[in-house]
């Protein structure tokens, strides 16, 4: 069998409590996109995380959950980004959604094996999937005649601004990292926000929703914690040290800001924009401009007003809900259950359809 290193990587010097990330990881953040619309997994044969020693084969393996064009970037210790798939030996990139792909794929030309060279340092594994083809790989096909695995001409710190037309499209990213040549002294670490539904990155990898514990590498860090309503934290860096390490952050908009407080009679769901955005009584940070504040209620009329949001004021509503009619609430519980049975109807024939396949 072929043998073919992995990586031609940078030697560097990292103490045995220093994190290894020696490039910005504040350049992964593109990880944080929202919009994806393909799921990708990614996973290594012995897990993420993992210590993986000079001359060690690397097992990665991937799928998407619909047809589409893919990239296997490795970002390593000096912040450059080498493709392995595709690659001299196999080529054909669109890969087939619901199938798992392990490199080599059964699409190459010529087996090979991803062997780890001895480099002390954390690797991530970048993987990209587009229903377009992927332009940023640029003339990455014109080399593999000379680099059977070449280098985008990018680093990682922009690699977000070469990958971003990817974003126009339908497509979708998964991530994993492994250890190069040590152990690392790990830190039982908990990061939480004053928001249950932030989204954790360390390093620019998901972690998960917020409070997040994890173990990490002891030493400087990368966080960057958002929310859909687009409340931020970060990126910035957290300095994770030996004993139990916790980190509580507040969360703040990256737009211009206002507060908008809506109470009502009785309470009920806030909606802004026809947004859900919280149960009275409410007060949270609004985007500067006018807005349409809805408050409903299950046997209630809903009730609408406009308001303007003015910068660093607060906007205060107060709403006093009107109660249905008896009709009203029968007509309300007949279309609810008139849904409802289509709903479960719509279970039964899928079920009965499947068992038939």
């Amino acid at each position: 069998m072929k043998k073919v290193l992995l990586i031609a990587i940078i030697a560097l010097s990292v103490s045995l409590i220093a994190t290894s990330v020696a490039y910005d990881p504040q350049g992964l953040m593109f990880l944080n996109r929202s919009g994806a619309s393909i799921n990708v997994n990614v996973s290594l044969n012995k897990g993420t995380g993992s210590t993986y020693y000079g001359g060690e084969s690397l097992g990665l393996s991937f799928s998407v959950d619909r047809s589409a064009y893919v990239a296997v970037l490795d970002i390593d210790q000096s912040g450059q980004v080498q493709v392995l798939f595709p690659n001299v030996y196999d080529q054909d990139n669109y890969v087939q959604g619901g199938r798992t792909y392990t490199l080599p794929t059964d699409k190459a030309t010529t087996k090979y094996n991803l062997q780890v060279e001895s480099n002390r340092g954390r690797e991530t594994i970048v993987v990209v999937a587009s229903t377009s083809p992927l332009n940023f790989l640029g003339n990455v096909f014109s080399l593999f005649d000379r680099y059977p695995f070449p280098y985008l001409g990018q680093n990682v710190n922009n690699l977000s601004i070469a990958i971003d037309p990817v974003f126009n499209t339908s497509w979708g990213i998964g991530y994993t990292y492994f250890y190069n040549s040590y152990v690392p002294f790990t830190v039982r670490t908990t990061i939480s926000a004053d928001r249950k539904d932030a989204n954790v990155y360390v390093d620019g990898i998901f972690m998960g929703k917020s409070p997040v514990t994890t173990t990490l590498e002891a030493g400087m860090h990368s966080v960057y914690i958002y929310t859909d309503r687009n409340l931020v934290y970060g990126p910035a860096t957290i300095n994770v040290q030996p004993g139990s390490s916790n980190f509580q952050f507040s969360l703040l908009p990256n737009y211009i800001y206002g507060y908008l407080e809506v109470t009502s009679i009785p309470d009920g769901q806030v909606y802004v924009d026809g947004q859900y955005a919280g149960d009275t009584p409410y007060r949270d940070f609004e985007k500067v401009g006018s807005h349409t504040v809805t408050v409903s209620k299950w046997g209630y009329h809903d009730s609408k007003q406009n308001v303007y949001i003015n910068r660093d004021m607060t906007t205060s509503v107060d709403f006093r809900l009107t109660e249905k009619t008896e009709q009203e609430k029968k007509t309300d519980n007949i279309i609810l259950f008139s849904i409802i049975g289509v709903l479960i109807a719509g279970i039964v024939i899928a079920i009965v359809l499947s068992a038939a396949d």
